[in-house]
């Protein structure tokens, strides 16, 4: 069963640094500590890959997937491996890109906004903010989308291995997908094919989760927005050049990340005013630097003209996201694609969240649609 949550849950406003949990990680949410931290070379990434395996050896479970999955987490990894698994995945996006230019993006995107039931609720996580995101994956990769779509799930499944919080049978859940995750791209993946080139099947595993839900979450989050802001809507129909900018502020209000995954300090740095020794954890709490009035005036509204802080959605430094130029482009097509055929409503039935501690993604989503010439 899906866990889900609140979308409007409360965001935990931008202030200095301090110790969560006693003597916890330090929770950083202002955008210029944030910022900071991801440039500076006395952070690196903390991996979960020793904290699963003592937990493994303690309770006896054979965790050996979930495991090699995490080394092969680009997330997790530094130096001269993560530097040539970010070269692999590099080449993996540029292919995709070649292969996917903008007008084939917004003629797919096209095909699937015309293939939409219109006048009841539809989920749009299902028939708008999946479709796209799953195809061009499954075209990087090789494999058929039904595919694609189901080991997706099983790849965002092995994330809340992630995280501090999760117990015993989760860590089992997390295996079990791994296991089958593995044994499904190690028979349907051929080494010599053009999409993977040298990269390994487990890197190609993260793909499934930074490749796809990532973009689906920013498509419905925008989807989401726009049925709660019609004036937007109309704006956005009239004004097509504003999409990217929407699209950014989607990411700044909206974006699939609550957080960044855990640093860890390898020298004393001071971070606005406080003062972090080696070895100390800090958690990036992206979603409040984004309202962080210091950075963003007038935080909470919508303005696609906003020229000053830049985003944190795809992370930077060394671990910056390789695709945010494809992913940004899929969501702009998707959504124009949409907003010049429909109108888009709130259901009756609110949306919710999948219940994730560094994931803001929709498990579902109730809209309603009506043709545009229908509102004429």
């Amino acid at each position: 069963m899906t866990s889900i949550t609140d979308p409007d849950g409360a965001i935990m406003p931008a202030m200095p640094p301090f110790r969560s949990e006693g003597n916890g990680p330090w929770v950083i949410t202002r955008h210029a500590d944030a910022s900071l931290i991801l440039r500076s070379p006395a952070f690196r990434m903390a991996s979960p890959l020793q904290r699963v395996e003592r937990i493994a050896a303690r309770a006896r479970r054979d965790y050996s997937d979930l495991l090699a999955l995490m080394e092969q987490t680009l997330l997790f990894q530094d130096g001269p491996s993560h530097l040539a698994n970010r070269q692999s995945v590099r080449r993996i996006v540029q292919q995709s890109m070649a292969r996917w230019p903008a007008s084939a993006i917004l003629a797919e995107a096209r095909r699937i906004a015309a293939s939409v039931p219109s006048g009841g609720a539809i989920d749009a996580v299902v028939h708008l903010a999946d479709p796209l995101p799953s195809l061009i994956l499954a075209s990087m990769l090789g494999l058929p989308v039904d595919q694609a779509m189901a080991l997706r799930a099983d790849a965002m499944l092995v994330t809340r291995a992630w995280s501090h919080a999760c117990g015993l049978r989760d860590y089992d859940a997390c295996q079990d997908a791994a296991r089958r995750l593995r044994r499904e791209l190690r028979s349907s993946l051929q080494r010599d094919s053009v999409e993977t080139g040298d990269a390994s099947f487990d890197l190609i595993a993260f793909l499934l989760v930074a490749g796809a839900d990532s973009i689906a979450g920013t498509i419905s989050a925008a989807l989401e927005l726009l049925a709660r802001n019609p004036a937007w809507q109309a704006r956005l129909q009239s004004e097509p050049t504003l999409m990217p900018g929407f699209i950014r502020e989607t990411l700044r209000l909206a974006g699939p990340l609550r957080r960044l995954n855990r640093r860890v300090a390898q020298a004393a740095v001071d971070i606005g005013g406080v003062s972090i020794a080696p070895g100390d954890l800090v958690l990036l709490r992206i979603d409040s630097a984004h309202r962080d009035a210091e950075a963003f005036a007038y935080p909470d509204q919508i303005d696609p003209g906003r020229k000053n802080a830049p985003l944190l959605a795809f992370g930077g430094g060394a671990h910056m996201c390789q695709g945010p130029l494809l992913g940004a482009m899929e969501a702009e097509m998707m959504v124009t694609a949409i907003i010049d055929r429909f109108q888009i409503r709130p259901a009756a039935a609110r949306g919710a969240l999948l219940d994730h501690d560094d994931w803001r993604v929709f498990a579902h989503l109730p809209l309603i649609l009506t043709p545009v010439a229908a509102e004429q």
